[in-house]
């Protein structure tokens, strides 16, 4: 009879999602929409989601050309981060290694105007965000979105702050986000009319390989982005509101309902096959996981504080709202993949799907004053935990997205093929005893207005020098005996050379506008700095950094 209980449920879930959490995509039966409805301000245009699908996915957003909307969300790890493990980044005592560390998304290289800026806690690593990423499938569902639900439906431009879209605008909202991020994808000086001014001059998908063919016939049939803007929108002025229709439009094609439970839901079957029947069953009655985890999106859309660390350390709701009524809400998130986007929580404190079943099972970690209710011990068998896992891992789980299947195909992106920039040869220590790290992280693109290649551990407030070759060297000293300095850059072709110097921290970058030349695709050439310090008797005061590969996309 468990099935027949569970489908009694099934269509009311659906009015009561609409309830909980009011919205402009509250759905009238069990399934889901598919694709999700966008706004009346931006109906999908021919070509739309194809163009939304290639800036989604393009690195050259990015003020470094490291990130993507879609590094963050990868579609195979259920549209979160594979990267993300604890640790990423601290919790609320700004310390690593300790019980309130965050399993954050990896970003950007902190910079500042356009230099490399020694911010304490990560630098020179890449930065990383304080809470997990969501899931951006099936997101365009919902009302609001992030984790305090910050992104709204009222759509605001960019750049003029007139309202474009008035309701149903929040995937809009929560793209504009992002790319203004001094962690994630941007920094100071570095703003909307920049990302739109680049977009509108890079190649697209340079840094990209593995096209789909949906994403590359497009790009066939126009070679640029102002090409593929002429063909959607009927203008080839690229703009913030322009991208970010785009990209949310993508966005709400994402939607995964190709699942055992889908097929429950469309009435594609009658009942659960029977591995998955006691697992529905807990999910809906004894484990209570529906009165937050609604049909069909598996998530009501509310916030909830339900425990998953002291309330101090993240203030959730609270933080947009400043009602203290929301301290340590978070969005509930939806079930859907869950097992592919492991760790879980808004801070990836739950390793495996079980880790979190287990958690729900004790009645949470920290109950606060500010504890949900619905937040009690469940008293679950370990052979109910195991089928309430199976099905929420297997039942709920969409093939197309664990395959990266249409529409969850993708390309492959440059960051994950390692480091663009290869460092070699020999570097010299400068008179404390420490050797400069080379800051080369950004891969070169034609059309890119600012691309650094730095140091950081140098001296201190001391004068720097890149030199640009086309060949290298092999760290032999300089034939000039009173500058041996080990090179790993040939001189004899040595093209050009650039002048700044360190900051405080000792560190320190030069900057490089590449010219939108293809003719520069596929050009290597090798960089070195120098930085001067006079404790560095041995080659007269001035000491070298080991080389730089540099290869331009």
């Amino acid at each position: 009879m468990a099935p027949l209980r569970f489908a009694r449920l099934a269509l009311p879930a659906a009015v009561v999602m609409g309830l909980s959490a009011p919205s402009a995509f509250a759905q009238a039966d069990a399934a889901m929409a598919n694709p999700s409805f966008s706004p009346d301000e931006n109906p999908v245009l021919p070509g739309q989601t194809t163009l939304g699908k290639l800036l989604f996915w393009e690195e050259q957003m990015s003020i470094d050309n490291t990130m993507a909307c879609a590094t963050c969300h990868i579609h195979e790890a259920g549209g979160s981060d594979p990267r993300a493990v604890m640790g990423t980044a601290p919790g609320a005592d700004g310390l690593f290694g300790t019980t309130d560390d965050v399993a954050g998304s990896p970003g950007v290289v902190a910079q500042v105007f356009g230099n490399f800026s020694h911010e304490g806690v990560f630098f020179p690593n890449v930065q990383a965000t304080g809470r997990k990423t969501p899931s951006a499938i099936n997101a365009g569902s919902f009302s609001e979105l992030f984790w305090d639900g910050r992104a709204q439906g009222e759509f605001r431009d960019p750049l003029t702050d007139a309202i474009a879209i008035e309701f149903g605008g929040a995937l809009e909202s929560q793209a504009a986000g992002p790319p203004l991020s001094d962690v994630e994808m941007g920094g100071p000086g570095f703003g909307w009319a920049d990302i739109a001014n680049k977009i509108a001059q890079v190649r697209p998908m340079a840094l990209a390989t593995d096209i789909p063919p949906d994403m590359a016939d497009f790009m066939s049939q126009h070679a640029s982005y102002p090409d593929m803007f002429e063909a959607v929108y009927g203008t080839d002025e690229v703009t913030p509101t322009k991208i970010l229709f785009a990209i949310a439009n993508y966005e709400r094609t994402l939607v995964s309902d190709e699942t055992v439970l889908d097929q429950f839901l469309k009435n594609e079957i009658t009942e659960f096959p029977p591995e998955f029947a006691s697992g529905a069953e807990l999910f809906q009655n004894t484990a209570n996981c529906t009165s937050c985890h609604v049909f069909p999106n598996t998530t009501n859309g509310n916030f909830h504080n339900i425990g998953v660390r002291p309330d101090s350390e993240d203030g959730g709701r609270m933080d947009f709202t400043a009602n203290p009524d929301d301290v340590a809400k978070f969005k509930t998130p939806n079930v859907r993949n869950a097992k592919l986007r492991v760790p879980l929580f808004h801070n990836g404190g739950k390793q495996t799907v079980r880790d979190v079943v287990e958690f729900y099972n004790n009645g949470s970690d920290f109950p606060g004053p500010n504890l949900d209710p619905e937040i009690v011990p469940l008293n679950l068998t370990e052979q109910e935990i195991d089928d309430l896992v199976f099905f929420i891992e297997e039942g709920m789980t969409d093939p197309r997205v664990e395959n990266r299947q249409f529409p969850f195909d993708r390309p492959t992106l440059r960051s994950e093929l390692g480091a663009p920039n290869p460092i070699f040869g020999v570097g010299q220590l400068n008179g404390g005893g420490t050797e400069m790290t080379v800051l080369a992280q950004s891969p070169a693109a034609i059309a890119h207005p600012n691309w650094l290649v730095g140091v950081a551990d140098a001296t201190a407030s001391q004068a720097l020098v890149t030199a640009f070759s086309f060949d290298s060297d092999d760290g032999s000293p300089l034939p000039d005996i009173r500058y041996p300095i080990p090179m790993n850059i040939d001189i004899d072709s040595m093209f050009l050379v650039l002048f700044g110097s360190t900051d405080s921290f000792g560190v320190g970058n030069v900057q490089i506008a590449f010219p939108k030349n293809p003719a520069l695709v596929g050009m290597t050439f090798y960089a070195q700095s120098f930085v001067t310090d006079p404790a560095v008797t041995e080659t007269s005061g001035v000491y070298g950094s080991k080389g730089t590969e540099v290869t331009v996309f």
